[in-house]
C-alpha cells in the first residue's frame, strides 16, 4: 500500500512538473481548477508585527495586515482577532479601502503569557445589512511571551531563505531562531527581509552600489514600507541581498536593538542557470564553474551583461557581476550587535535520483560504471546541472565564510552550514523534501490573488514553490543548523557528544575508493554510536562502523560530514577539517 501511495504521489508530481515546465518555458498561463483555488483562506492575515516580543515590561504593540482584494472591491469590512490559547487578547473591525488593510492594537503586559504561548490571528468578513458574518480565513501563527533578551535573527536572501510556499512560522530562519530561543531560554524574534527572486548583488541598482539609497526606495511587495517583504512570495529581483542587509541595519538602529544572527544566501538568481533551458541556457551561465566564480565569489565579470535582454523572468538581467558572498557576509557582521552569520548551503532541488521513470537510486553504495551512467542519464543534463550548481555554490559559500573569518578582528563569526540534504531529497524522489506540485503548499492561496495582481510573470509566480524545501525540508535545515559546532559554541549550547575528528585524505582519484574514519583523541569512539556519513557529493550512508569507504564519480572538492547518534538519541555533527580534492 505504501508503495502504491508513493507511486501515486510520483505520478502527480510528474504531471505537476510537466505543467510547470510548460509555464516556465512556454509562458502559458496556469490551468485553473476550482478544486485547487482555496478561497476559504480569505480574508488572509498577511503579516503581524509584535513590538517588542518577547516583552520585558510594558505593553506589546501590534500591527495586523489583512489581505483580501475581493473584500476591497466590494467595499466590505473585516473583523480580526488575536488569540493566545483560548483567550482573545485583541480584536477589531477594519474597513477594506484597499487590497491590504492595516490595524494596530496593544496587549497589556499583565495579559502577556509568562512562557512561550502559541498566538493565532485571523479575520472574517464582518456582518452587513442582510448578511451575517463570514467564515474566518487562514490563521496566522506565531508565539508571544515575556522576556528581556530574545535571540534576534534577521534573514536575507532569495526564495530559499524566504521559504517559497511556506507560512512564516514554517520557514527555516524562523525555526532556527525558535530552536535557539528555546535552548537558551531567551525566546526569539525573527525579522525577514528576503524576497523570492532576489539577486545577491545588482551592481547598478542602486547606482554605484550605494546601498543607503535602498532606504529611499519602496517595493510593491512591502506595503507597509518596513523593509520586510509581506508579499515576498511574489518573485522580484530587487531588493538585492545587500539592500536587504541595509534595511535590516536601519530597522535595528531605529529600534535600538542589536542582532544575534543573520541567516543569508544568494547568487543563484544572479547567474540563473536553469530557467532558460527551454530556450537555450541563460547567456553567461553555460560555463557553470566560471559563472559561480563570477556571481558567488564576485570574480571575473565582463564589461557587458550578456543576459540583459533574455525573454523570461531572470535575475541575471540585473545581477550580472557585482560583489560576492564574502562581501555580503562581512556586511552582515557589521550590522548592530555584530551578529554571527549562517550562510545556508544550497540543497538538491533536482538530482540524478529525480527520474520520472523509476530507476535504482543513484546514491546506493556500489553503483558505478555503466549502471551509474545509465542512472545519471535518466534526466539528462538538467539534473546534472542542478547537482553541479549545488556542489559549486556550496564550495564558494565555504570559501567565502573562511575568508571572512580569516580577516576578522573579533574572531570567527561565519559558517556555511549544511542542511544535510542528499540527492534523494530532491524532486520526484522517495524521500523528497521539496514541494512536488504547484498547488498544495500553504502559500498557494496567497499566490492565487497576489500573482495576477503584483507579478509581471504570473504563470511563473503561481508555480514558484515547486522544488523549494517543503515543511519537512525547512525543519531539516533548522535542525541541522543547531547541530553545527560553531552555532552551538556561539550560543553557549551544551555539547551533545564527544569532540570527534573526521579523518579524510587530502586528495583522491575519481572512481577510487576513499577511506574515512572518525576518532576521539586518536582512538575509536565508545561503543553504541550510529554513524550517518554525508560524503559531500549528495550521497550518504548510515552504519554502525567507525570507518567507511566511498568512491567519488567526478571532480571535487568534497567536504565530508558525519552525524554521530548516541544510545540516548543525542546527536553531534563532525565536519572534516578540509575538503577532499578529486581529479
Amino acid at each position: 500500500m505504501a508503495r502504491r501511495s508513493w507511486a501515486a504521489r510520483r505520478v502527480a508530481a510528474v504531471g505537476a512538473v510537466a505543467v510547470l515546465l510548460g509555464q516556465l518555458l512556454g509562458g502559458h498561463p496556469a490551468a485553473a481548477q476550482a478544486g485547487f483555488l482555496p478561497g476559504s483562506a480569505f480574508p488572509l492575515v498577511l503579516d503581524v508585527d509584535l513590538t517588542p516580543n518577547p516583552v520585558c515590561s510594558g505593553a506589546v504593540h501590534g500591527r495586523v495586515q489583512v489581505y483580501d482584494p475581493a473584500a476591497a472591491k466590494a467595499g466590505a469590512a473585516v473583523e480580526w482577532r488575536v488569540r493566545a490559547g483560548g483567550e482573545q487578547l485583541a480584536g477589531g473591525r477594519l474597513a477594506m479601502a484597499a487590497s491590504v488593510g492595516t490595524a494596530e492594537f496593544s496587549i497589556p503586559f499583565d495579559r502577556v503569557p509568562a512562557a512561550e504561548t502559541a498566538l493565532q490571528v485571523d479575520a472574517r468578513i464582518a456582518a452587513s445589512s442582510g448578511h451575517g458574518p463570514g467564515h474566518y480565513g487562514k490563521v496566522w501563527r506565531d508565539t508571544v511571551r515575556r522576556g528581556c533578551d530574545p535571540v534576534r535573527v534577521a534573514s536575507v536572501g532569495d526564495s530559499v531563505v524566504w521559504g517559497q510556499g511556506l507560512d512564516h512560522d514554517q520557514k527555516f530562519p524562523y525555526l532556527t531562531g525558535q530552536l535557539l530561543g528555546r535552548e537558551t531560554g531567551r525566546g526569539h524574534q525573527n525579522m525577514d527581509y528576503s524576497i523570492s527572486g532576489a539577486v545577491l548583488d545588482a551592481p547598478e541598482l542602486p547606482a554605484d552600489n550605494d546601498d543607503r539609497a535602498c532606504l529611499r526606495t519602496t517595493e510593491k511587495q512591502d506595503p507597509d514600507g518596513d523593509g520586510e517583504m509581506e508579499f515576498g512570495e511574489v518573485t522580484q529581483q530587487m531588493p538585492d541581498v545587500f539592500c536587504q542587509l541595509e534595511k535590516a541595519g536601519a530597522q535595528a538602529r531605529a529600534g535600538g536593538y542589536g542582532l544575534d544572527l543573520v541567516v543569508i544566501n544568494g547568487c543563484i538568481n544572479d547567474l540563473d542557470p536553469f530557467f532558460g533551458i527551454g530556450v537555450g541556457i541563460t547567456p553567461g551561465s553555460k560555463d557553470l564553474p566560471e559563472a559561480v566564480k563570477r556571481e558567488c565569489s564576485g570574480v571575473g565579470a565582463a564589461a557587458e551583461n550578456p543576459a540583459k535582454d533574455v525573454p523570461y523572468f531572470s535575475g541575471a538581467k540585473v545581477g550580472y557581476g557585482g560583489r560576492g558572498m564574502r562581501a555580503a557576509i562581512e556586511k552582515a557582521h557589521s550590522l548592530p550587535g555584530r551578529p554571527k552569520v549562517i550562510v545556508a548551503d544550497f540543497y538538491y532541488a533536482l538530482s540524478r535520483s529525480s527520474s520520472p521513470i523509476p530507476v535504482k537510486t543513484c546514491s546506493t553504495p556500489g553503483v558505478a560504471g555503466a549502471r551509474l551512467t545509465s542512472c545519471k542519464g535518466a534526466l539528462g543534463s538538467v539534473a546534472e546541472r542542478y547537482e553541479q550548481y549545488t556542489q559549486l555554490a556550496n564550495a564558494a559559500y565555504h570559501q567565502a565564510a573562511a575568508a571572512a573569518n580569516e580577516s576578522s578582528k573579533d574572531g570567527p563569526y561565519a559558517v556555511a552550514a549544511d542542511g544535510l540534504f542528499t540527492v534523494d531529497n530532491a524532486l520526484l524522489t522517495r524521500d523528497s523534501k521539496v514541494w512536488g506540485t504547484p498547488v498544495t503548499d500553504p502559500a498557494f492561496p496567497l499566490r492565487t490573488r497576489a500573482c495576477p495582481e503584483l507579478s509581471a510573470t504570473p504563470a511563473q509566480c503561481l508555480t514558484a514553490a515547486v522544488a523549494h524545501p517543503d515543511i519537512e525540508g525547512a525543519r531539516q535545515y533548522a535542525d541541522s543548523f543547531l547541530l553545527n559546532p560553531s552555532v552551538r559554541e556561539w550560543f553557549h549550547l551544551p555539547r551533545q557528544g564527544p569532540r570527534a575528528q573526521l579523518n579524510v585524505p587530502k586528495s583522491a582519484h575519481v572512481g577510487s575508493e576513499v577511506r574515512m574514519s572518525v576518532t576521539v583523541d586518536g582512538k575509536p569512539p565508545a561503543p553504541g554510536y550510529r554513524y550517518h556519513w554525508y560524503f559531500g557529493d549528495g550521497t550518504q550512508r548510515e552504519t554502525g562502523e567507525v570507518d567507511v569507504t566511498h568512491a567519488y564519480d567526478r571532480k571535487g572538492p568534497w567536504l565530508s560530514r558525519l552525524v554521530m547518534t548516541g544510545q540516548d538519541g543525542r546527536k553531534v555533527l563532525v565536519e572534516a577539517a578540509r575538503a577532499i580534492t578529486t581529479d
